[in-house]
């Protein structure tokens, strides 16, 4: 198994996060600012970034599970630095240290899937939808899309 430090470098190599030329694009196009009444620098794709090429305990920060991975920052960045990628790559290492604490398993594969500050904003937004599309949502997107071409197969 690849150590911590290991990890947090390949996600800087993945993520391109070493280019970032701190502009803060990333922030203005971040829908959590609108999700989170707490939102911060701490939160935010640029923080993310910023504790990440500074060596803090970024593997171990709550905050790397607020993003909803929508790649926003990503198409947003003129150094094309993928905050998504980034937030994948620690989510990886946090879940292979059982330091999980903030996210979802599916409950068809068992695969973290959602961070729980992510869905907790989505069901609240969708609680009068019916139970059937609630339900659906407690699986991961790629279980959702096999059921789906199962029963339309």
């Amino acid at each position: 198994m690849k150590q911590r430090h290991d990890k947090i470098e390949e996600a800087k190599e993945l993520s391109g996060a070493p280019g970032c030329v701190e502009c803060g694009r990333c922030v203005a196009a971040c829908p959590m600012a609108e999700m989170y009444v707490n939102f911060g620098i701490e939160m935010s794709p640029r923080g993310i970034i910023k504790k990440t090429l500074i060596g803090d305990n970024i593997v171990e920060d709550k905050n790397i599970w607020y993003c909803t991975e929508c790649n926003s920052g990503t198409d947003a960045c003129p150094q094309g630095v993928s905050c998504r990628d980034l937030i994948r790559k620690l989510r990886e290492a946090a879940i292979e240290e059982n330091l999980v604490t903030d996210a979802k398993q599916c409950g068809s594969c068992g695969r973290y899937f959602l961070a729980v500050p992510v869905e907790e904003f989505v069901f609240g937004r969708l609680k009068t939808e019916p139970a059937n599309v609630l339900k659906a949502l407690e699986t991961c997107p790629t279980c959702r899309r096999e059921i789906y071409l199962l029963r339309n197969a």
